[in-house]
Parts: structure tokens; C-alpha cells; sequence
């Protein structure tokens, strides 16, 4: 059995094997929901919250329409107003693969422990990046660590081309040598340096630009309350001065 675990990035989301009868669709996410054209099982773990952001009321109702159709809805837990979604087995997984919960991190973490028991023999991320941020970080981790687990079940996984889901992380200490590793912290310096000048001369133009108001109000004052409103256009005449006496 071959299964597709298929996020929102961009990047691939769109190329997953979703025309392939051999594939099942494993999805998870609102920003997923209006792309894939065919999902066999979805993940909403989070909170069931609707009317926040992330859960607008055409995926709510979406959601709510996928048991009917025969696509098994995974959740965190039971959701009355959803009949027909399944509460995910999560402490029957946790026991099994990270008894210590290190490593639950992420949605993709659940789908890829759902697809290693489901009996895959292979596995696909499309639409997986996890490429920016702390948060990615750390959910790095756990798809790394249950693909060692897979590949130690005989289980193969892999990703397309668009992705960089397991491109080598930086390799503490030692790739401080490699020349990849200078010329990015040269370029960085560079970089750092440039962004202190333009943060001072932003710092001198916001002075100037307080100077500037303050001098324009100073002479609206002294328009509205200099008293001598007389032309001072050209010198006055000069007043016939008396003969001095004889």
C-alpha cells in the first residue's frame, strides 16, 4: 500500500499522486482542503473551534461533509456536531513510537504513525516543507524520527524534488569549516552591517523629521501672534530732520 501524506506548502502540494488509484490521499489543513481534488483520510487534530481563522465556515462545512462521502475523518477528539469522524487512537501511537513525547510535534507526525500501522509500504510527503521557523524545527524532528523507524520496518519514504523535507540540517561545530558555512556567515555580517547604517539613517530622518514639524509649528505661532502685520517691502522714507540753529 502506497500513501500520501500531503500538506500545504506550495511548493508540491499540487503534484501529489491524487490521479494514481495506487496512492491514498492522507491530508491535513485549510490550506490544503480547496487544492486536493481526492483525500481517502484527513486530520484535524486541533481544537474544534469554528468561526476562528483557521477554521472558516466553508472548511467546517467541508469537514463535516467528508464522513458521507466515505473519507475517514480523523480528530483530536469527539466532535458531536460531526458524526461519523473517529477520534485518533494518539495514546495507542504515542505507546508505540515515542512513549516519552518527544517527537509528537506535528499533524504530519500523526498521519505518518497512521500510515506505518495502516501497513504502507511506501510512503510519499507532498506538500511538506517545514522549511522556516522554530515551530518547523521541531516538527522536522519528528518526521525524522519516524522515518527511521519506517525504513527499519522495511518501509520506503520519500519526497519529490520541490521538497527540502530532508535536506541535512547544519552539523553542529564541524560544518563551522566548510566553505558554505564562511561564506554565508560573511554574507550575514554584510548584511547585518548594512541593515545598522539604514536603521541609522531611518533614526536621522525620524529627527529631522520631528525637527521639521517642530519648526513648522513654531512658525504658524509666530504667524498668528506677531502683532505688526506692516509691508517690509523696501526702505521707509527717511522724515526731514530739523536745521540746526545758527
Amino acid at each position: 500500500m502506497k500513501v500520501a501524506l500531503v500538506g500545504s506548502a506550495p511548493s508540491s502540494c499540487r503534484i501529489a499522486p491524487y490521479q494514481d488509484p495506487a496512492w491514498k490521499i492522507y491530508g491535513c489543513s485549510p490550506g490544503l482542503y480547496g487544492v486536493a481534488p481526492r483525500v481517502d483520510e484527513w486530520f484535524e487534530m486541533h481544537l474544534w473551534e469554528p468561526g476562528a481563522p483557521w477554521f472558516s465556515p466553508e472548511y467546517v462545512q467541508w469537514l463535516k461533509a467528508l464522513p458521507a462521502r466515505g473519507v475517514k475523518l480523523w480528530t483530536g477528539a469527539a466532535i458531536g456536531e460531526v458524526p461519523g469522524s473517529e477520534v485518533y487512537p494518539w495514546q495507542e501511537v504515542l505507546d508505540e513510537f515515542d512513549p516519552n513525547s518527544w517527537f509528537a510535534t506535528s499533524s504530519l507526525f500523526w498521519m505518518m504513525a497512521r500510515a506505518i500501522k495502516a501497513g504502507a509500504t511506501s510512503i510519499g510527503f507532498w506538500g511538506v516543507d517545514m522549511a522556516a521557523g522554530e515551530e518547523y524545527e521541531m516538527q522536522r524532528a519528528g518526521i525524522h524520527y519516524l522515518t527511521y523507524i519506517a525504513r527499519a520496518r522495511g518501509i520506503e519514504v520519500g519526497i519529490p524534488s520541490e521538497s527540502d523535507l530532508f535536506t541535512p540540517r547544519f552539523r553542529y561545530a564541524v560544518d563551522e569549516w566548510t566553505h558554505s558555512y564562511r561564506k554565508v556567515r560573511a554574507r550575514r555580517s554584510e548584511l547585518e552591517q548594512r541593515l545598522r547604517e539604514a536603521e541609522a539613517q531611518t533614526r536621522a530622518a525620524s529627527d529631522a523629521t520631528h525637527f521639521l514639524r517642530g519648526a513648522i509649528e513654531d512658525l504658524g505661532y509666530m504667524h498668528n501672534t506677531w502683532a505688526d502685520k506692516s509691508d517690509y517691502r523696501g526702505p521707509r522714507a527717511i522724515p526731514p530732520q530739523p536745521l540746526p540753529e545758527a
